[in-house]
């Protein structure tokens, strides 16, 4: 025999309407056999046996069980007919029916009136054995939760071993003398073998008890399956966690209903359990709900742990309250008051613990957010310490400019919010939207935002200013830009127009003075000389306006022709080939220009200059000036206009300046520029 179970397979030609005529069919025995057992509780009653009865009322949590395993078993088999979980728990709901069903035919047929239907003491055996099958069915739903196979080939014997088991145990009821339980213990075991009753009944009574086994054996491979599985099965194992809370309960009330023979402990923690497992078992199958699973679970934990503080809190107050004030309606009234006033803090502190306990993740992620909300560090933005909180490096944050009408980010750059993100909104508008990776469980999320909705307000607030700066910033690189530009095409303007016209003036002069003798000649030469100065001083001009060979050979060479022009030695060291954006290069000529004349004025005889061009660790340029002349002490002397010029200019680009000198110790001009 394989130890493999395998799923029922359909025939391809099997339509939906033979799986709706066999549930169809289920539900028609249930009602059958429900009308059977009033009609059989009518007959004993008549017949004088109104203790053969049986009810409905009196097995109510049994009815809910039955009508729970039917639903699901139903709802399962129509969604799923592959799947053998659905035929587990119509099979279930079905024993549950004829159980009582059964009992109560041979109740009247072999005890109230004997003789009077056929078959009767066999169908009391069977109905008092029929909680083996109930076994079977349960160690099955185990097994095969929730991807309808078993969890290995050794657990799958497992399971057949449990099959095997509940047949051996019922076939041997068959044919050994035992006790019957109620209504059915005046009936004996229509074919005993008495040579070797004592063998069979061993028998029976191993079989019996490795059925029950065998429930615990399912229950086991279901934790094993739970610590193996990851992801998304083990989302599906955690909604049997109700069900399987109640297994150490059951099998603790059969042993208090051994011992104390008080029936009601078991009925009560049996029903719930057969109510709770086909609901919990279909929620699993069928992916309900995946990522709210954590929130449910731990909201029903904590709300069933408040319920006990509350109910305890209100017993012992009016315990307390009744022997100091006797019997009165005051005791009640403080109960109420005093279980109200701590049902807030108790509700909050379960709830911290449940989400130690059992959503770790969730409860340090919220706890990390509301420490930064509680004293936000310096430097750190809520948008840090959620994608800290979070273990998402990708995390989006975008804030609602109202006045704008757009989603920017915490710096003030318009974004685009995710149609999957979770919107934080205000009275009267959105305020952040945040998307994480497609892992991240949505509850979580929710869980962190809400926790950083005042942080994230305020930083909605920062954002707004932020954007205005980042438009300021804009604005000022383009008037940068645009003079630049300009600076260009002067520059274009004087080397195509003017330049030429006065070379071609000094060639005509030149000219002329061959062909010129005597004062003509001297004052041509003159003309000459004046022109070929004019051209000269318009070619710096040019040059200062924007030199030519920034444009066409980058910052090194405009350097170097400067550094040759300057009022002080001067020595140029670029680090870099690489070019960059001309506003950027422009940005950082002018500045190393002006601060080379500013060395030029006040460094004094005697000093030297340095001038320092790098590319940066993250990919801009940085700069370095740097004289070794007299110094000025920037406290007393303020910044002078140059000063404010590059600071202004760097600053329209997002750089930065930086100047450092005293007395004596030169200077150091040092700037910063992203590119």
């Amino acid at each position: 025999m394989s130890g493999r179970l395998t799923r029922p397979r359909l025939d391809p030609i099997t339509s939906r309407r033979f799986i709706g005529a066999a549930v169809a069919t289920v539900w028609l025995l249930v009602l059958a056999c429900i009308a059977l057992v009033l009609v059989t509780d009518e007959l004993v009653s008549d017949a004088g046996r109104p203790d053969l009865t049986q009810g409905l009322t009196e097995g109510f949590m049994y009815v809910l069980a039955m009508l729970s395993a039917l639903v699901v078993g139903s709802a399962l088999t129509i969604r799923r007919p592959r799947h053998p979980v659905g035929w587990l728990f119509l099979l279930l709901g079905a024993l549950q029916a004829v159980g009582p069903a059964m009992t109560g035919y041979a109740a009247y047929g072999a005890v109230a009136r004997p003789g009077s239907l056929p078959f009767a003491a066999v169908v009391a055996v069977v109905a008092d054995s029929a909680y083996l099958l109930w076994f079977v069915a349960i160690a099955l739903v185990f097994h095969l939760t929730p991807d309808g196979r078993p969890l290995s080939p050794a657990w799958g014997r497992l399971a057949w071993a449990t099959v095997i088991s509940g047949v051996v145990a019922i076939g041997s009821a068959f044919v050994t003398k035992a006790n019957l339980d109620p209504p059915l213990a005046e009936i004996e075991t229509p074919v005993p073998l008495t040579g070797v009753a004592d063998e069979l009944d061993a028998v029976r009574v191993a079989a019996g008890i490795a059925t029950g086994l065998g429930v615990l054996v399912g229950a086991l491979s279901l934790l094993v399956r739970f610590r193996r599985a990851a992801g998304r099965e083990r989302r599906q194992l955690l909604w049997l966690a109700p069900a399987a809370v109640l297994i150490p309960v059951l099998v603790a009330a059969a042993f208090v209903t051994s011992y104390l023979d008080y029936q009601a402990v078991l009925d009560v923690v049996g029903g719930l359990f057969l109510i709770l497992l086909p609901v919990a078992t279909g929620l699993a199958i069928t992916r309900y709900h995946l990522f709210d699973v954590d929130r449910i679970l731990s909201r029903a934990l904590t709300y069933a742990l408040l319920s006990a503080v509350l109910a305890a809190v209100y017993v012992v107050v009016v315990v307390a309250a009744g022997a100091a004030v006797g019997e009165s309606q005051l005791s009640a009234v403080v109960a109420t008051l005093a279980a109200v006033s701590v049902a807030g803090a108790a509700r909050r502190r379960l709830q911290d613990a449940v989400d130690r306990r059992f959503n770790r993740r969730r409860f340090e992620a919220v706890r990390m957010v509301r420490e930064h909300v509680h004293d936000p560090a310096p430097d750190v933005t809520i948008d840090d310490v959620l994608r800290r909180a979070l273990g998402d490096p990708d995390l989006r944050v975008a804030y609602w400019v109202e006045g704008r009408g757009e989603w920017v980010t915490g710096d003030g750059r318009p974004t685009v919010a995710g149609d999957d993100d979770v919107r934080l909104s205000g009275p009267d508008q959105p305020i952040a939207s945040i998307g994480g990776a497609p892992g991240t469980p949505r509850e979580l999320l929710h869980a962190v935002v809400a926790a950083a909705r005042p942080e994230l307000d305020n930083a909605g607030l920062r954002a707004a200013v932020a954007l205005q700066l980042v438009e300021v910033r804009e604005s000022r690189a383009r008037i940068v830009s645009a003079a630049d530009a300009s600076r260009r095409e002067i520059e274009r303007n004087l080397h195509d127009g003017a330049q030429q016209r006065l070379v071609a003036l000094e060639v005509k002069l030149g000219l002329a003075r061959r062909l010129a003798s005597g004062g003509t000649a001297v004052l041509l030469d003159e003309l000459r000389t004046d022109v070929h100065e004019t051209l000269t001083e318009l070619r710096d001009l040019a040059h200062g306006i924007y030199p030519p060979l920034l444009r066409e050979h980058g910052l090194g060479e405009a350097l170097r022709s400067a550094a040759g022009r300057a009022a002080r030695p001067t020595t140029v060291d670029v680090a870099t080939e690489r070019r960059f954006e001309p506003g950027a290069e422009a940005a950082v000529y002018f500045c190393c220009l002006e601060a080379m004349q500013n060395a030029g004025k006040h460094a004094g005889v005697g000093a030297s200059v340095t001038v320092r061009v790098a590319e940066a660790a993250d990919g801009g340029l940085e700069f370095e000036v740097c004289d070794d002349g007299a110094g000025f002490d920037p406290a007393a002397t303020g910044e002078s206009h140059g000063f404010v010029n590059m600071r202004d200019r760097l600053g329209a680009l997002g750089g930065r300046l930086t100047v450092e000198s005293g007395p004596g110790r030169g200077t150091v001009v040092h700037g910063t520029l992203p590119v």
